[in-house]
């Protein structure tokens, strides 16, 4: 216990450079007072025997302890901060191993209190410190993400922000476990709570004619947690993938990556079914009611699961594909199990069932490839050279980014009420710069009709007056000097 102490203390000092840079100068100078009572710990853990002159030693450290677990919870209650829940979990924690240090040692239980005493201390600053190493464990991976950005390995794929999102519960949960096993097994409960466990999962039960354990049913559960998770996460490393990189379809997975889910998850499910030893037989009944359940209201979730797999295999849709679907348009981020989503224009994402997708008429502008044809309707007015604006307008479209194959197009396309309208069609190379490159050209044909005195007109409508109020006709009639008119 005595080397562990130690090994704790250097680990305290190694880590309180980056509290500074993490955490407020408030909690950084708290931090450095726990510091000095954190070499209590491995000095009154070198020795175990009845020393009653450490006993006020260790009165004033559990009332030192507290007075500072209360100040800083006190001040992460007033102020929010990154880590400020956490600073006031262990501010609690802390203040009540000390109190209770403090008892028993009233009490007379030096022995007690000494182990109470150095666990209160420790579990402050341990906690703080796995946490600050779960942010150094963040930062390495941004690093290590942001030196590959112009390369061409997988790690240039990813976003920061979604790879956090999947890892930081992850290291916070380890960060807990180890904290949570220094704290009981310090305090000797860890392995009467494991054999508690143990015994408690490995005992035999009987229902009916079935034997089983609980031990078992956790291992089957655990196991499909794990793939569940190696499955989401693998599919999001592909997807990333094929979102930053693919320009042609052939060189994405694109739906495919259900596939690679599924698999994951049917592998992982026939390997938890063997490790608890399930028989196949019980697996059969529980497909068996599994159908019974379909056939009194799953017909729909089961529909949109074998339009997810036919997605997989016949591939209208890829991630990265800009789709519409009914009144939904946008750009496919993922096509999953049940249900695919889709990033809108204006940022949003949609959640579409994979049942829609092919019930509904479905529009896929990069199917084959990633060009778009723009069309636009000009209108001038009718006293215009016809052969001239024809001209401009063609000016207009011999630009860059505008496909000289196929050729643009100026076609006369109506005799309106107010103008006569031409109708332009060009391509452009990719669905990225349509609406810009649209913009440009309107913009261009603006300005050259200004330049050359051709006029867009806009409605304009003849007013014929049959009759007048009577009112109005008195007015009309009055004599000059009251209306102000020779």
């Amino acid at each position: 216990m005595a080397i562990a102490s130690i090994l704790s203390l250097l680990f305290c000092i190694l880590t309180t450079p980056l509290i500074k840079a993490h955490f407020p100068k408030k909690i950084y100078t708290y931090w450095v007072i726990f510091f000095a009572l954190n070499f209590i710990s491995p000095t009154i853990g070198l020795n175990w025997d009845n020393y009653f002159n450490e006993r006020y030693f260790l009165l004033l450290a559990s009332l030192s302890t507290v007075a500072l677990g209360f100040l800083t919870l006190r001040y992460a209650q007033k102020n929010k901060f990154a880590g400020s829940n956490l600073v006031k979990f262990l501010s609690t924690v802390t203040i009540l191993f000390e109190v209770f240090a403090f008892l028993v040692n009233c009490l007379g239980r030096y022995n007690l209190s000494k182990l109470y005493t150095i666990v209160g201390i420790s579990s402050f600053y341990r906690g703080i410190s796995l946490y600050i190493f779960t942010l150094v464990v963040l930062e390495l991976i941004y690093l290590v993400l942001e030196s590959k950005k112009n390369a061409s390995s997988i790690t240039s794929y990813f976003d920061f922000q979604e790879l956090e999102s999947r890892l930081s519960g992850l290291l916070y949960l380890v960060g807990f476990s180890i904290w949570a096993y220094g704290i009981l097994y310090y305090l000797g409960y860890f392995e009467p709570i494991f054999n508690v466990f143990n015994e408690f999962l490995t005992k035999e039960r009987i229902l009916g004619d079935t034997s089983f354990t609980y031990g078992t049913i956790a291992l089957f559960i655990v196991i499909l947690l794990i793939s569940y998770f190696l499955a989401n996460n693998i599919a999001y490393f592909f997807s990333a993938r094929d979102q930053k990189t693919a320009t042609s379809r052939k060189n994405r997975l694109g739906s495919s990556i259900l596939l690679i889910r599924l698999t994951i998850f049917i592998i992982g499910f026939l390997i938890a079914a063997a490790a608890a030893k399930i028989p196949l037989d019980k697996i059969t009944i529980v497909l068996g009611a599994l159908s019974v359940g379909i056939g009194f209201g799953l017909q729909t979730i089961i529909n949109n699961l074998v339009s997810g797999i036919i997605l997989a295999f016949e591939r209208p849709i890829q991630i990265g594909d800009e789709i519409e679907v009914g009144t939904n348009s946008g750009t496919v981020k993922e096509v999953g199990i049940r249900a695919s989503k889709i990033q809108a224009y204006d940022g949003s994402e949609i959640v579409v069932p994979n049942g829609d997708l092919l019930s509904q008429s479905l529009i896929n502008w990069t199917l084959s490839d990633r060009r778009r044809r723009i069309e636009l309707m000009i209108g001038v007015g009718y006293e215009s050279d016809m052969k001239q604006v024809k001209e401009i307008l063609e000016q207009v479209l011999d630009r860059d980014q505008i496909l000289k194959i196929p050729k643009p197009k100026v076609l006369l396309q109506n005799f309106g009420e107010s103008s006569v309208d031409f109708r332009l069609l060009f391509w452009v190379e990719s669905m990225d710069i349509w609406i810009d490159k649209r913009a440009e050209v309107m913009t261009a044909i603006f300005e050259a009709f200004t330049e050359n005195g051709i006029e867009i007109p806009y409605p304009k409508r003849d007013l014929f007056l049959k009759s007048l109020p009577s009112y109005w006709n008195e007015k009309i009639s009055k004599p000059s000097e009251e209306t102000g008119l020779d």
